[in-house]
């Protein structure tokens, strides 16, 4: 491989050859001048020198999709590095034809195609001998002799690029220059890379081999075993239909947190759990996916084995309000406004950029008009101490609150904490007063 000075040394090595074939040709007793190959930008050619040239210009780089994918992924799952990965490349370059005579730049453009096809690769020695320096190419450094394009595995190939009209015109017109006598090449692979130090594992001493059917589990609906229409909550059993969902060992994930502790029965199309820890998990929306473990290695070790899809629910928190607080009332055109302060005991925990609102709703309003209900945001990180990352208990404020009785709630992002209700079917708490 070579270094990162590998594309300039591969310019140098190219402008060398044409400098060689220039002088092959005898192109000074055609032209009546010796020619000059320059490679710069096109807006820093000298059009006006009286001695003709030949830019070469690097317009453009792509990355080569055979050597991209050849090796591993540079670093684990863990971040560590475990390869260096080539940088391939694939370099395209303009070469543009300059005179002041007529002819001029026809003969030196038509000179360089005949060397380039003459030439359709990159010696290993020629490129050597070319980027070694001497005091007649003053202009190739000492630095690019050590590159490595002569040493790395892929061979340097020329092949000529037939471009249209539109891609030429596309081309001058980014390079905002009139157009020029010009042919365009591309060189084919440039594999750069850097000596970095990589985490390489210990040889194999021995081998096991497995032979497990292809059974993914697929999860289709998760829902509470009170009812699809409930919510799941804390306390509820959740139900997980789906098929080839039975396994032992098994493996039940919710955001990552693995239940399979609270699993209560499983079968083939259902497995039935709950919520074994809370302390990890948040309300809210969460995916679920079952997982089927495999027992290898020597000893044998747990690895993970067939994974099932995502399977979303929202998991409704748990909580119990206390009132009190209070601050004097406010009184606003003749009438008397509660503010204060509840208190509301949650589960799951509460985290620190969760959105959390109180939600209040009159209870047994008059049938004459319709019930009051207001909300209120949680304090900024939801009051949660400075190095806590969640919280049990949360205090919000509320204000402009006509007296009365009233259904509290608590919404956490998509997650409503339940009501219960009555014999006769009416919600009758939990209940606060203001």
């Amino acid at each position: 491989m070579s270094t990162a000075l590998g594309l300039a040394a591969t310019s140098a090595a190219l402008q060398q050859m044409l400098t060689e074939g220039f002088s092959a040709l005898k192109l000074v007793d055609v032209l009546g001048a010796s020619a000059t190959v320059t490679c710069i930008a096109p807006d820093r050619v000298d059009t006006q020198a009286d001695a003709p040239t030949l830019n070469i210009a690097l317009y453009n780089q792509t990355r080569n999709t055979g050597w991209s994918n050849a090796d591993l992924p540079s670093r684990d799952a863990r971040g560590e590095r475990t390869a260096n990965p080539a940088l391939a490349l694939d370099l395209h370059y303009l070469l543009t034809a300059y005179g002041v005579a007529d002819f001029q730049a026809e003969i030196l453009l038509g000179a360089a195609m005949q060397v380039l096809h003459d030439t359709p690769a990159l010696g290993r020695d020629a490129i050597r001998k070319w980027l070694k320096p001497v005091p007649v190419k003053a202009n190739v450094q000492k630095a690019l002799e050590f590159a490595g394009v002569a040493d790395q595995l892929e061979q340097l190939r020329i092949t000529p690029m037939s471009l249209t009209m539109d891609e030429v015109s596309r081309i001058w017109a980014a390079i905002q220059l009139p157009a020029r006598p010009s042919a365009a090449y591309m060189l084919s692979v440039l594999l750069t890379q850097t000596p970095r130090s990589a985490r390489t594992p210990l040889p194999v001493t021995s081998r096991n081999v497995y032979v497990v059917t292809l059974n993914t589990p697929r999860v289709d609906r998760i829902e509470s075993i009170d009812g699809p229409a409930l919510p799941i909550t804390p306390d509820s059993t959740v139900k997980v239909s789906g098929a080839n969902l039975d396994s032992h060992p098994i493996a039940l994930r919710v955001d990552g947190v693995e239940l399979s502790g609270g699993i209560r029965s499983q079968s083939a199309n259902e497995i039935r759990f709950e919520f074994a820890d809370l302390a990890a998990l948040r309300a809210g929306l969460c995916g679920l996916q079952v997982v089927h473990p495999q027992m290898m290695g020597t000893p044998p070790v747990v690895h993970d084995g067939a994974e099932s899809n995502l399977g979303a629910f929202v998991l409704n928190p748990k909580a119990t309000f206390a009132d009190g607080d209070n601050d004097p009332d406010e009184v606003i055109d003749g009438v008397t406004y509660r503010k204060g302060r509840i208190t509301a005991a949650v589960a799951p925990p509460i985290g620190l950029r969760q959105r959390v609102r109180l939600l209040l709703n009159e209870k047994d309003a008059p049938a004459g008009r319709p019930a009051r209900a207001y909300s209120f945001e949680a304090p900024d990180g939801n009051g949660i101490a400075t190095g806590d990352v969640s919280t049990v208990q949360v205090r919000i404020a509320y204000q402009r609150v006509l007296p009365g009785h009233y259904l509290a709630r608590l919404k956490v992002d998509a997650g409503m904490s339940p009501l219960t209700a009555a014999p006769d079917g009416r919600f009758d708490g939990p209940e606060v007063t203001a």
